[in-house]
């Protein structure tokens, strides 16, 4: 099994762990304003979820697996 097949069977909880990566992050980051590492990881948060949200978006089901 491919890992875009794994992925694509699991799309509901990638959806919602960035969600909540997301929600977290910039929770993390409006309230630890100019505190350096928590707001560092608030941004790492907000940048991580974006990018599993946008990957939920992209991946597709593979030709060859129905």
């Amino acid at each position: 099994m491919k890992t875009n097949d794994i992925i694509y069977k699991h799309r509901e909880k990638v959806k919602y762990i960035s969600i909540l990566m997301f929600g977290v992050g910039i929770t993390m980051a409006y309230f630890y304003y100019g505190i350096e590492p928590h707001e560092t990881i608030g941004g790492f948060l907000c940048g991580l979820g974006l990018g599993l949200f946008l990957i939920y978006f992209a991946i597709k089901k593979s030709e060859n697996n129905n």
